[in-house]
C-alpha cells in the first residue's frame, strides 16, 4: 500500500518530499528485515557416503539434513539413566525439529575424504541473508 501511494497518478495522493518517501521505505524495511540488516547464515558440515562408481563417475545423490532441537522432557532431568530411558528422546536428549531431503550433484573424480562445498544449503540467515554453504565430507565405500 505504501508503494501504490508513491506511484500515485494524482500528485496530491503521493508524499509530499523526499524525507516523506524515505520514512515509509525505512517502515517497509523495518517491517520485513527488522531493526538489524540481513546478515548470511552459518556454515554446515555433514559427511555423506557414496560408491566407488559415483566417486569416479560424478552423481546426483539424495542428502538429508536434519535440524533438531532439545528434548523438552530431558531438560531438567540430573539422572542420566532417567533420560536413557525417556520416551520422547529415546534417551538421545534432543528431538527432531524439520527434515529436508535434497538431491545434490556430486562432482566426478572424487577421493576418500574429500570435503565438497553446497552453496546455500546451510544454516539460514537472519533478517532475508543468504544461508550459508554445507560443506560435505565425502566418504567412498565399495
Amino acid at each position: 500500500m505504501p508503494i501504490r501511494r508513491g506511484l500515485a497518478k494524482d500528485p496530491a495522493q503521493r508524499p509530499a518530499s523526499a524525507g516523506k518517501v524515505q520514512d515509509v521505505l525505512k517502515e517497509i524495511n523495518d517491517r520485513h528485515f527488522g531493526a538489524t540488516p540481513p546478515s548470511r547464515g552459518k556454515d554446515i558440515a555433514t559427511e555423506v557416503l557414496v560408491t566407488r562408481a559415483e566417486a569416479t563417475d560424478g552423481a546426483i545423490i539424495p542428502l538429508r539434513i536434519t535440524a533438531h532441537n532439545a528434548c523438552p522432557a530431558c531438560a531438567t532431568r540430573t539422572d542420566e539413566k532417567a533420560a536413557q530411558s525417556c520416551t520422547t528422546c529415546k534417551g538421545e536428549g534432543r528431538i527432531v525439529r524439520e527434515q529436508h531431503t535434497y538431491k545434490v550433484r556430486i562432482p566426478a573424480g572424487l577421493k576418500d575424504g574429500q570435503e565438497v562445498r553446497i552453496r546455500e544449503l546451510g544454516g539460514p540467515g537472519k533478517n532475508g541473508g543468504a544461508p550459508g554453504d554445507m560443506y560435505v565430507t565425502v566418504h567412498v565405500v565399495d
